[in-house]
């Protein structure tokens, strides 16, 4: 098995334990390590498929529903640890992507 191979399992493995313990009620049992080590590689693998490949895909699966809420805590959490401000959004917003 590749390490790509292993990347796609692991990927699937931590994206059911993740959900699993969202439904169940034991989020606290996930390390804040874990959740920045899931959120930096994945926010780093899609902003380089989205600009090296030029392909554009949405962030979320349709069937893994992501609430406005969830969104927000996580873009204004993100824009903060980046050191960004709603006017270097505004600038990033703008800028055209292939659908």
């Amino acid at each position: 098995m590749s390490s790509l191979d292993d990347l796609t399992a692991s990927a699937i493995a931590a994206f059911d334990a993740a959900n699993e313990a969202l439904n169940d009620g034991e989020v606290e049992q996930v390390s804040s390590e874990t959740v920045q080590k899931l959120l930096t590689a994945g926010a780093k693998l899609y902003c380089r498929k989205l600009t090296e490949e030029d392909d554009y895909f949405p962030p979320f699966r349709p069937e893994d529903m992501v609430t406005a809420t969830e969104a927000v805590v996580a873009i204004a959490e993100m824009m903060r640890a980046a050191d960004l401000n709603t006017f270097d959004l505004a600038m990033w917003m703008s800028r055209p992507h292939s659908d």
